[in-house]
């Protein structure tokens, strides 16, 4: 649940939400992908985040992939965007997320000059081939999977 949700829960209740996130795929010159380790879970991911109020999606595509990896693009350029039944996360209360999601592609990936400070500066970062990709949380499934790449 993001905090948005748990912030507004108690004066909507349970409701299901559509949330608008951006996602990611960094490859590197061997065309292994960007992946990252979510703390909480242990899963990899892909870089990833909801959009901000006032935020064009690839903003927050930029802006997520910089405080997940410290990484900036050259160039963001929109591969895809997702939706529907296989895009629902449901919680265990039952309350629901549904979520739209544009995946970009990263051109010209470099270390940023300022690194991003906080929780989300200490994640595991690694690229990984598509024949040896670890546990990859449920978005990273059926993002890489809905390109051909899993």
């Amino acid at each position: 649940m993001s905090v948005f949700q748990r912030d507004i829960r108690p004066y909507i209740g349970r409701r299901s939400s559509i949330q608008v996130k951006a996602a990611v795929l960094v490859l590197n010159d061997n065309g292994e992908v960007l992946l990252l380790k979510r703390p909480r879970s242990g899963e990899w991911g892909l870089p990833s985040g909801n959009l901000k109020p006032g935020e064009a999606l690839e903003d927050t595509a930029a802006r997520e992939l910089w405080e997940e990896s410290g990484l900036v693009a050259d160039r963001l350029r929109l591969l895809d965007l997702f939706s529907g039944p296989r895009y629902v996360k449901k919680h265990p209360g039952g309350d629901e997320e549904y979520y739209v999601i544009g995946l970009y592609g990263a051109d010209g990936v470099r270390s940023a000059i300022n690194m991003p400070q906080g929780k989300d500066s200490e994640v595991s970062l690694k690229y990984f081939g598509f024949d040896e990709l670890p546990k990859l949380d449920p978005l990273a499934v059926r993002l890489l999977d809905h390109i051909g790449q899993s």
